[in-house]
């Protein structure tokens, strides 16, 4: 029993792990060697590189139960040629969608990406493109666009070249991993002096609603390049949902995968970062804090505790930790840094996720010398709890100090 996903976006990632925690075995389809180098090495995940043609994914889909759509909202030829390929083989079709932003935020809408540029031909002023590398040629279009436009793509090699082919200059070209933060969008518009933010509606795991707030609160007028289709399909979370119920994974078939190995670690001097103040970010950076980490905690606002650092989430936070709690109250941005950690190979604990975790934090029990952690698979909460209470119980009984923490 086998799923094939074409993925490529973050949701397909998340995805194949949530597949990988199960012990569903996948192969998992990506365009290119950037969605392959983004793609954790994953029990039961098999990585397939390369972008296929509509007999190609046939042949792939013989061999396979059920096709995942995950391919991002804007790809809708790969789509079209995905839904093709699973009628002529008869294989069941699911579409993963990324759920639009509602916003009554005044934009330019326009078709597409010809129509952006033909807009941008009519006004003066700089522009930030947010739209990646795909469609730069027809940017091209624009009047001085060598002098006027400032695209944001992706820091590979390839990328780059085809940048300078157009005849973009290297001081306008911004190479950086998104998505990005409000405080990154906004310190973008400041320094290109933008008048205008070309973007698409890319959704919470896009960093659409950042880019919106940014562009509000700097008077830049936001060009919006419409969806090519309005789809229906399954947010990520029904997905998954679905398939626990369709082939009955209310726990893991295969323990090796979800086992949650108790690795101790020192933390005396270690930067750790906590993302978000309230009650949950309270109680890890106290136990933390206990185990002699040097913990910052950054947050909007004071909460369950009071911040280090009053702001949102920056990827230069990561430079120099250990390791990470994303414990935001926002879904997107702790989606954000789990996969800003994953990248740079940061331990991260993410509060709404299990499956973005890379680490977790332990029913921690502790008398004198001796510590004991109970974690589970993630599937009985509540058996952790009554195990680390006995285990508390039982270090009392010995005489010693018990500290309870999660």
């Amino acid at each position: 029993m086998s799923i094939l996903v074409f993925a490529g976006t973050s949701e397909g990632r998340a995805l194949a792990q949530f597949l990988s925690g199960r012990g569903l075995a996948a192969t998992v389809c990506v365009a290119t060697e950037y969605g392959e180098l983004t793609m954790p090495p994953l029990p039961g995940i098999t990585v397939h590189c390369g972008r296929m043609q509509q007999t190609e994914m046939c042949d792939a889909m013989r061999a396979h139960i059920l096709v995942i759509d995950a391919t991002h909202p804007y790809a809708d030829a790969v789509t079209r040629n995905i839904r093709s390929a699973c009628e002529r083989t008869g294989t069941e079709y699911l579409r993963l969608v990324r759920p639009r932003i509602a916003s009554d935020q005044p934009v330019v809408t326009v078709p597409d990406t010809a129509a952006a540029a033909a807009f941008l031909s009519g006004v003066t002023g700089s522009v930030l493109l947010t739209t990646g590398s795909k469609e730069l040629e027809a940017f091209t279009a624009v009047e001085r666009y060598a002098e006027r436009l400032w695209p944001r793509v992706l820091p590979t090699a390839s990328v780059l070249q085809k940048c300078e082919a157009l005849g973009y200059p290297g001081a306008h070209i911004i190479a950086m991993q998104g998505p990005f933060s409000y405080e990154m969008n906004l310190a973008l518009l400041h320094q290109t002096h933008a008048k205008y933010l070309v973007t698409k509606d890319t959704g919470a795991a896009g960093g659409f609603a950042e880019k919106l707030r940014a562009a509000a609160d700097t008077g830049t007028t936001v060009v919006l390049i419409s969806r090519p289709t309005e789809e229906s399909g399954l947010t990520l979370t029904e997905l998954c949902t679905l398939l626990e119920e369709r082939f009955a994974l209310s726990a893991c078939e295969d323990r090796t995968v979800n086992m949650r190995f108790p690795l101790f670690v020192s933390l005396a001097g270690r930067k750790c970062m906590i993302f978000g103040a309230g009650r949950i970010a309270a109680r890890r950076a106290a136990v933390l804090r206990e185990a002699g980490a040097s913990v910052t905690v950054i947050a909007p606002e004071a909460r369950g505790v009071t911040p280090d650092l009053v702001r949102g989430y920056e990827p230069d936070d990561l430079v120099g930790t250990f390791l990470v709690v994303a414990a935001t109250d926002d879904r997107a941005v702790n989606a954000r840094i789990a996969a800003d950690c994953e990248h740079a190979q940061i331990l991260c604990s993410v509060a709404d996720c299990a499956e973005e975790s890379t680490f977790y934090f332990p029913a921690l029990c502790q008398a004198g010398s001796l510590t004991a952690g109970v974690v589970s698979d993630g599937s009985n909460h509540a058996a952790t709890a009554k195990a680390a209470a006995r285990i508390r119980e039982i270090l009392q009984q010995e005489g010693g100090v018990s500290h309870e923490s999660h």
